[in-house]
């Protein structure tokens, strides 16, 4: 998995792989998350399959929406109404990014990202369709966040 994913977590579990890092920092993410994308895809159904397909095929289609919402929520990337939490998600960003230029780099996507706070959603605070169109942004510029 990776980082910005620290954000990109679900895409996370099929960004997070991808980001630029050292060893010892994408272990350390991976370590992070792994507790939180186990306990979201029980909750969710989703499989290690499906997580697998949605990483080589650089899409979450296929995912359900409420899970990436659970791991950004148990990550705190989402605030309890199902908003994306720019700020709170750049101070974790930052407790596994050393690379200045590296962590200036994601925390750029993620600002462009914010957008996704600006869409209409129907379903509130449960934050599913945000978490897809969030997903979907970070996907989108992973060439900016991948190596």
């Amino acid at each position: 998995m990776s980082k910005f994913t620290c954000f990109v977590l679900c895409v996370l579990a099929v960004s997070l792989a991808e980001v630029r890092s050292n060893a010892l920092e994408k272990a350390a993410i991976r370590a992070a998350l792994y507790p939180l994308i186990v306990d979201c895809a029980k909750e969710h159904s989703v499989t290690l399959e499906q997580l697998k397909a949605a990483k080589a095929a650089h899409s979450a289609q296929g995912i359900n929406p409420c899970f990436q919402s659970c791991v950004y929520k148990k990550t705190g990337i989402f605030n309890d109404n199902g908003e994306y939490d720019i700020a709170n998600a750049k101070t974790k960003l930052q407790k596994f990014v050393t690379d200045e230029d590296e962590y200036a780099r994601i925390a750029e996507v993620g600002k462009t990202c914010a957008s996704v706070n600006d869409k209409s959603v129907s379903d509130g605070a449960a934050g599913c369709e945000r978490a897809a169109l969030l997903t979907a942004c970070f996907l989108e510029h992973r060439a900016q966040i991948i190596i």
